[in-house]
Order: structure tokens, then sequence, then C-alpha cells
């Protein structure tokens, strides 16, 4: 996560990707009324960010089963094209393997897409947060800089790439998974509840922005879910703790009123929904996957 010197925050807007002016403060035109018939009758081109595990992955086999045409991107190849055909819809499933993290990388995910389908109508921004710690431990210039380069900035770098396309066609779906540490602070997350949260504010931001075009911005925000970075983070707190692994996940359950984790399935389920020509009137939404967990109103 270190990137010493802070050298991140310190590069120009045009190596680090800066966000361009057409993300300022005055709402884009509304553009003209198309028939919903017209729409639906259009295939739906969808990005999958983290596509090859967990929610990304589950959120990817959703919408191909649901005939959109799904481009999966994470690291590994390997995983993705196990997802492409784990989803029996091969010829649909267009794998991307690289490093959201990455200005380069983003270009040129957003470039190969436009020029082999010439439209993005589904975004879902899925990428993992900065490593847990108290804020007594966080290097301000170093730690909060790489924080932002790791989750925010990729999100809104790829939400301000595939925007125009959105708008032309008087279509868009972006759906930023982000957690509810930004929404009721967790001990010991600090970096993550302070980009999360800054995730959250700029959708509400840019659900007003892009409505008008038929656009929808949401968040989405997971709670305890069963993936594998959920089996690591158990293996970890009960080497680190001395716990048995069963008295961990007891822990963990006890402030989830429904008395279990989330399935990745349940979270994709809520996902593919927002993805959706019905969820044409929702937008600008903060919607938790969690069993009840949050406490907050």
């Amino acid at each position: 996560m270190r990137e010493p010197g802070g050298a991140r925050c310190r590069e120009s807007a045009r190596e680090r990707g800066a966000l361009p002016q057409h993300l300022h403060s005055a709402p884009v035109p509304p553009g003209p009324q198309v028939d919903d018939r017209q729409r639906s009758a259009v295939p739906r081109v969808a990005i999958v960010l983290g596509a090859g595990s967990g929610i990304g992955r589950a959120t990817a086999l959703r919408l191909l089963s649901g005939a959109y045409t799904t481009v999966l991107s994470a690291r590994g190849r390997d995983a993705l094209e196990k997802v492409a055909k784990e989803s029996g819809d091969e010829q649909n499933a267009y794998v991307v393997p690289g490093d959201i993290t990455s200005p380069e990388f983003r270009a040129e995910l957003v470039e190969k897409v436009a020029r082999r389908f010439g439209r993005v109508d589904v975004l879902v921004n899925n990428g993992p947060g900065p490593a847990p710690g108290p804020f007594d431990g966080v290097r301000v210039n170093d730690d909060v800089c790489a924080a932002m380069h790791q989750k925010l900035v990729p999100y809104l770098d790829l939400i301000r790439s595939v925007a125009p396309m959105m708008t032309r066609n008087e279509f868009g779906r972006i759906i930023n998974v982000v957690g509810n540490i930004g929404r009721e602070p967790l001990p010991g997350m600090f970096l993550s509840g302070l980009v999360n949260a800054a995730m959250s504010n700029a959708s509400k931001y840019l659900a007003g922005q892009y409505a008008g075009h038929n656009v929808t911005v949401n968040c989405v925000h997971p709670g305890t879910i069963r993936t594998p970075r959920y089996d690591q983070a158990v293996h970890h707190l009960s080497r680190d703790g001395g716990v048995p692994r069963p008295e961990v996940e007891d822990r963990l359950v006890r402030a989830i009123p429904m008395n279990r984790p989330g399935q990745a399935d349940e979270v994709a389920a809520l996902i593919g929904f927002l993805a959706s020509d019905e969820a044409s009137y929702i937008t600008g939404q903060q919607i938790s996957a969690d069993g009840g967990q949050l406490k907050s109103v």
C-alpha cells in the first residue's frame, strides 16, 4: 500500500488520470426521451470489475445469465476464463485481465470495450479497499493517497470514461460496490471508512448530474459476505488472536441480526436488479446488503 514520499499525490493531473472537466458542478442537460421498449430491445454491454472471485464473480455470472454481454476484468486471466466457462455462455463473456489501479490499464480496458462493442451500458465498480489499521498508524502523506488510488480514483476514472457513452445512448447503470464502513465507522478501519465515505458522496453527486440521461448511479454496501476475502479474514483473526476458527466466525455473526454471513449471490442479485431496465427510477441510493447489521438510519 505504501507509495514512497506520497509520490502518487504529487503526480500531475495528466499522469494520475485526474478527473476531466465534464465532472463539473453543473448538471448535464437532459437528452431526448427514448421509449422504454426501444431501450429493452438493445443488447446490453456490462463491465464487471473483480470478476474472478467473490461478489464480482457472482455478479458476472448473474449478468451473463440475463443475456448481457459481460466484460470480466480482474488481475488473473485464469480465474476470469474459469468464470466465463462456468457461465455456459462464453460467447458473451469477454475477458480483459489487468490491474485497475493502473491508469494505463483503465484506459486500455474502456478502449477495448468501446472498439469491440461500441457501447458500455453497465459498469460495476468492484475493487478491494485498503488494509485495516487505526488512524494512529496512518502515514497521512503516503497511506491516505495510496488508499485513494487503490479504490476511489479507479472507480471515478472508469465512471469518467464510460459516462459519455452512456449519456449519448440515453442509458446507463453505474453500480459502485463500496461497504458499510463508509456509513458507520468501524474501529481499526480508518482508511476504508475514509475511502468508502468519499465514494458514497461522489456517487450521490454524479447521480444528480447524469439522471436526465437515464443514467443511474448507486452504491451497494455489502456486509459480512462469505467470499475468499471473508475466509482470509477469519484465518488471520484466528491466527493472530489465537482463537479457534469456529469461535471467530461465531463472534462475527453475533453482530448480524440474521445470524449468518451473506452469500455473494445475494449481493449479486441486488446488483443485477440495479443494472436492469426495471431499476430506471432508482438513483443516488446507498443500499446495504448486510442482514440488518448496519445500525444507523
